[in-house]
């Protein structure tokens, strides 16, 4: 099948610092206290082992809806700098192959945290349905620009309230 590749890097200055933002974005059993669930993503669960650490393993996106959850693995862990995930998607109606490889970064920047989150995805999926790439590529989009919000706007409520700030 064709790949085509995609990237984006969002970025943020989070008043936080780098070791509650990393921490928040490690604790992925517990996203629920500060990412709400939307039409693309309800829960990450099965997160082994657990906590986190290189090569921990979850089930990310919608993890008890056939054809709506997938498998992915802790592949970057570098406390409190850097974090990488990496899973893949099958979406069964389009023929399609969505890898997906997330990396953050949390560095100083003043007294923020400057965090970086890189989005690549390799998409393979048939010629004749590769017009669809646009929504999907879209929808990735969302939903990174609203992780990154609920990540500042949680941190930056609950700041006085969370270990190592």
């Amino acid at each position: 099948m064709p790949s085509s590749h995609w990237h984006k890097l969002y970025t943020a200055d989070i008043n936080a610092s780098p070791a509650v933002l990393f921490g928040l974005v490690a604790d992925m059993p517990n996203y629920g206290r500060w990412l709400p669930g939307s039409a693309s993503y309800g829960s990450t669960t099965d997160v082994e082992p657990y906590p986190v650490r290189l090569g921990s393993r979850y089930r990310d996106g919608k993890p008890g809806e056939p054809g709506k959850d997938w498998r992915g693995e802790v592949i970057g862990f570098r406390p409190p700098g850097s974090i990488d995930f990496q899973h893949t998607i099958y979406v069964r109606q389009l023929r399609a192959i969505i890898d997906t490889h997330i990396h953050y970064s949390f560095e100083p920047a003043g007294g923020a945290t400057r965090v970086r989150r890189w989005l690549l995805l390799a998409i393979d999926m048939p010629v004749l349905l590769r017009p669809l790439r646009r929504p999907i590529i879209s929808a990735f989009d969302k939903e990174n620009l609203r992780t990154i919000a609920a990540l500042a706007t949680y941190a930056e409520a609950h700041r006085d309230e969370l270990p190592g700030d």
